[in-house]
């Protein structure tokens, strides 16, 4: 019930607006979100590079009402990805499609990618397509499938382990020669169309992770779930597939043990770093992926309110959907 809650809050604009008038909350936000503007996000950015992690810039937002605002949050990842090609930055972006207009102008938002992705291909850098809720699922699959056909071979997306289709849809995008970062899923969908028990998602999303390793030539594993991680590993070993094959992926402030960890023992580790000043509703997906962490998130707030602590609150267990 608390995750249906925090799904359903994710998409509240009054609640998004008080968020972001808190002082308090924007003091407990900045250790997930990067800042508000793109030197914000590159200058985290270069100082993760430094420690040895990838990273995948996200302008936070969604879900535009007009080719306009989706021409204005282009024009931030072109910037995003000038400064990157500069920096030389070892980062690719991540960008959600109806962020650039897709339920406005299915063509337009077509367009809008197709520009990011030949300006990406231009300085080296991956672009990948959020997935997002289950009605924009197919459409996001088949803008790759264009790209692709239009000669951007660097552009793949993101493929959510708890939809019923997603098996197919890892094979379909697998046979483009797609590259595809394997996530659990974070919205609120019906039965008939995703697994609702976190063990049957677990199951799932270790059988598209299998057969990834098998067949994929980059394959990208966003988990902060330790146990996930570790069988991940094994599979990995028995294939025979190098560390450098393959990738994990994780949230920007989540995880930052295992994260170093990772680092260390020499397996590639991409952060997902997002930045804007819509921050809302991605952060309040982030608590409902795991509700245990609105606790995190409650103890962050008394810490904020309290000049005397200066402790971290404990990081998210072992049932992120991520």
């Amino acid at each position: 019930m608390l995750r249906w809650l925090l799904l359903r809050a994710a998409d509240s604009e009054f609640l998004a607006e008080s968020a972001r008038g808190s002082a308090t909350v924007n003091s407990v936000v900045e250790r997930y979100v990067a800042g508000e503007t793109v030197e914000a996000g590159v200058t985290v950015a270069r100082a993760l590079a430094a420690e040895g992690m990838d990273l995948t810039l996200d302008h936070v937002g969604e879900f535009v009402d007009s080719m306009e605002q989706a021409e204005q949050a282009a024009a931030v990842y072109r910037d995003v990805l000038e400064r990157v090609g500069e920096a030389g930055l070892p980062a690719g972006v991540s960008v959600k499609p109806t962020q650039l207009g897709l339920l406005v102008d299915r063509d337009g938002c077509a367009g809008l990618v197709e520009d990011l992705a030949k300006r990406a291909a231009a300085v080296g850098v991956h672009v990948t397509l959020d997935m997002e809720d289950h009605t924009v699922t197919e459409a996001t699959v088949q803008l790759v499938e264009e790209a692709h056909a239009l000669g951007s071979v660097n552009v793949g997306c993101a493929v959510q382990a708890y939809l019923h289709r997603t098996p197919e849809d890892v094979r379909r995008l697998t046979r483009l020669g797609a590259s595809l970062r394997l996530c659990k899923g974070a919205y609120a969908e019906p039965a008939h169309l995703a697994h609702q028990q976190a063990a049957t998602v677990d199951r799932a999303y270790l059988d598209d992770a299998r057969y990834l390793l098998r067949e994929a030539a980059e394959p990208r594993f966003a988990t902060h779930d330790h146990r996930l991680v570790a069988a991940i590993k094994r599979e990995a070993a028995v294939l025979g597939r190098e560390r450098h094959t393959y990738e994990f992926q994780m949230l920007y402030g989540v995880r930052e043990d295992m994260q170093r960890a990772l680092v260390a023992d020499g397996y590639r580790l991409r952060i997902y770093l997002p930045f804007g000043s819509q921050w809302y509703a991605y952060f309040t997906r982030r608590l409902a992926e795991r509700p245990a962490n609105m606790t995190f998130f409650l103890r962050s707030l008394l810490a904020a309110g309290r000049p005397d602590r200066t402790d971290r609150p404990a990081e998210a267990g072992t049932e992120q959907t991520w």
